[in-house]
């Protein structure tokens, strides 16, 4: 399996700067399997999946973005919207705790 990523959160991820993931919906991933983390479908590392939440926008905190290589919950949500279009409070995300291996 693999998760793609944005090339701007490699460093983050490599400097262990970023040791989740936030994807909208209600996502399937393998607790204790091995990922290849990429982009563009290029693999730049592989990571364990420790545990994986779920949560609604609402729900996430500013813990929640500093784990995921943002300085606030403001600039987390900033980003998904970004990357999603719109969003609302009562969407559900699904949270990816990974350490590289």
């Amino acid at each position: 399996m693999k998760i793609n990523f944005n090339e701007e959160f490699v460093e983050a991820i490599i400097r262990g700067n970023k040791i989740t993931t936030i994807r909208k919906g209600r996502r399937s991933y393998p607790v204790g399997g091995i990922v290849e983390l990429a982009v563009r479908n290029e693999a730049f590392a592989r990571a364990k999946i420790e545990k994986v939440e779920f949560k609604r926008i609402g729900e996430l905190t500013d813990e929640d973005a500093i784990r995921d290589g943002f300085a606030s919950k403001i600039e987390l949500v900033k980003e998904l919207k970004k990357i999603y279009g719109k969003i609302s409070e009562a969407d559900e995300v699904t949270i990816v705790h990974f350490t590289l291996v």
